[in-house]
Parts: C-alpha cells; structure tokens; sequence
C-alpha cells in the first residue's frame, strides 16, 4: 500500500518534470542502490514503507524542483498518493465482492456455539450444525427453533441437522428452567451467512460505495467516540503490531476456507484509511504540505523554506513517537479476533 502511494507521487511528479532524486523501497538507512535515469532506486533496512525523494521539496531556487512548480502541479502531485490509496481500496472492496461477499442465507439456522453440560452438548449437537426439522416441524428461521424448544420444555424432542453434507437424527430434552443466559437447550443459534459471488459491474459499484463508507466513518468516528455513541476501543487507532495482526487472522482465514475475501477486506480498509490520513493537515503528512500550498494561495506568497522545513520536522518527530506508543498498546492490549463469516 505504501509503494503505491509512493508511485502515485513519483507518476505526477515525473509527469510534472519534477526531478526525482529517490525512490526508496523500506526507510533509511540504505541498504543498496540503483542509479537509473537519473533516479537512485533503493533498498532500506527499515522494512517499512517507501519514500519519494523530490530535488526541492520546500526550496524552490533551483529548476526541476518541486518547490518551483506552480500550486496547482504541487497539489497534484501531493495528492496522487492518496489517490492511489484511494483506488486500491476500490479494487480490493470490488474483488472481495466479485469472489464472494458474505450475505445472511435464507431459511437456514445454524448453531454458532453449544455450552457444554446442556441438553443440546448431551444430546451430540455441536457448532456448525444446521437444524433442518425439530419434532416433526421444518426450521427456517430462528424463531421457529426458539418456539419449538419453548414448547416441548421437559419432553424429548427430535432433532434433524445437517453436518458436513449429512443428516443425523437426534434427540434433545429443552429445560424448563435453565441457567441464566443458557436458554432452554443451552445453545446459541443465528441465520448462517456465505460468500455470495456478484458480477463485474455490480462489483466496482460496490467497491466505490464501501471506499467511500470507509472514508466517512474514518473522519466521523472521534465525534462519535465524544457523543458516546460509539466505544472508544472500538475506534482505537492501530500500529504496525496490530495491522500485522488483523492480517494474519486474514491470511489464516484465506488458508482454512480457501475465500479471499478477508484479505481484500482487509487491504481495502487500510488502504482507505491510509488515503484519510495522508490527507490530514498534520506536519510532514501530504495533508501537511498541502496546507502550506493553501496558505500560499490565501497570502499570495509562499512560507519561508526554513520555517516549513521546521514545521515539518516537528511533526515527524511527533507522529513517530505517536506510532510508538499506539503500536506498544496493540502488544500490550492486543485486539480481539475478527469474525469474517466466511465459516
């Protein structure tokens, strides 16, 4: 995600005819490096990111710089990172979606957990079971199995479920008082969801659409968190530990079911998360730079070089020691697994 964003400053910048001085794969310092056209292509020991050099980035006295260029050049080229980001993002949500999209299945009950001890782990139902028939009755939503058990409360019942492409015939005897939060048989029940294909059109439509669903909830979500309508550690900001974590579970997910649509997910939603933040006017963010090129436009003239370069300076040192301390969170306080309904 990174190296694109990156790529999208080098096109325009290249484009623009802006002297390119470094494209760097990882962050400094410098392993190895490619002159080619004029341009070192590295390899750097921090195996994080890329980078984009540009001849002048805040001092616009020499020619090809990209301080020279006019607002608008420099703008451009400033946010065809994000906008690279911005389209990754639609690529993998639309991909996700053409090779399946989880989607709740009709007419199915599925056991998503049996609490051991119960009637239903004493009568050999088990998780992932699909119940077909409950005495004699046809199930097709999960009201009908809490009906059914409600009213043979104390009376052995018949089972009919559907595991691993068989039907098993069993029996179960609903309690009439159960513990707290048991319910009668002891299980907890929902309407199954799978990977349901959609066609290229549809798909793109779709990838635009949550893109943008990403992005909004991105900038809505602190003001949600000071309502109160949202929890705060549902909203909590992630580092390096926990990206690397929600996509393990992701990759791990994609090797049990054989689906990609977690992995797509996943790229798509930290792909639109990065296009947000890029676009932050906070120091040494293209958001940050694309501030200064704003308060040129407002003041007629452009900030001094040296208080720019101060300014960005700053806030890089900040931003690092922010990713520190949210990344030391994520292995103090790991984050929960993702369900991805794709069992």
């Amino acid at each position: 995600m990174m190296v694109l964003h990156e790529l999208g400053h080098f096109i325009t910048a290249r484009r623009a005819g802006i002297t390119i001085q470094e494209f760097g794969f990882g962050l400094p310092p410098r392993i190895v490096g490619v002159n080619r056209g004029g341009v070192i292509y590295s390899l750097n020991w921090i195996p994080f990111g890329a980078f984009v050099k540009m001849l002048g980035e805040e001092d616009p006295s020499e020619p090809g710089s990209f301080a020279r260029k006019g607002k608008l050049t420099r703008a451009i080229v400033l946010a065809a990172g994000s906008g690279m980001n911005f389209l990754l993002a639609v690529v993998a949500f639309g991909l996700a979606y053409m090779v399946g999209w989880p989607s709740p299945v009709e007419n199915e009950v599925q056991i998503v957990r049996v609490v051991a001890g119960t009637p239903a782990d004493q009568g050999g139902l088990r998780e992932g079971d699909q119940v077909v028939w409950m005495a004699g009755r046809q199930i097709a939503k999960v009201e009908d199995f809490r009906a059914i058990a409600q009213g043979n409360l104390g009376r052995a019942m018949p089972v009919v479920v559907l595991r691993d492409g068989r039907e098993l015939y069993l029996t179960v005897t609903p309690r009439a008082n159960p513990p707290e939060g048991q319910g009668a048989i002891g299980v907890a029940i929902s309407s199954p969801t799978r990977p349901q294909p959609h066609g290229p059109a549809e798909s793109v439509l779709f990838g635009f659409e949550r893109t943008l669903q990403i992005i909004l909830l991105t900038l809505r979500a602190p003001i949600e968190v000071l309502r109160g309508t949202v929890p705060a550690d549902l909203m909590r900001p992630i580092g390096l530990p926990g990206m690397a974590q929600v996509a393990g579970d992701a990759a791990r997910t994609v090797v049990d079911t054989g689906m990609w649509f977690p992995i797509l997910t996943v790229t798509g939603t930290f792909s639109a998360g990065l296009a947000v933040a890029n676009m932050l006017p906070i120091p040494a963010l293209d958001g940050g730079r694309l501030l200064f090129v704003a308060i040129e436009a407002v003041r007629g003239r452009r900030v001094s070089p040296e208080r720019e370069s101060m300014f960005h300076f700053v806030g890089i040192v900040l931003l690092i020691t922010l990713m520190v301390i949210i990344s030391l969170n994520d292995l103090i306080t790991p984050l929960p697994p993702v369900e991805w309904g794709v069992r």
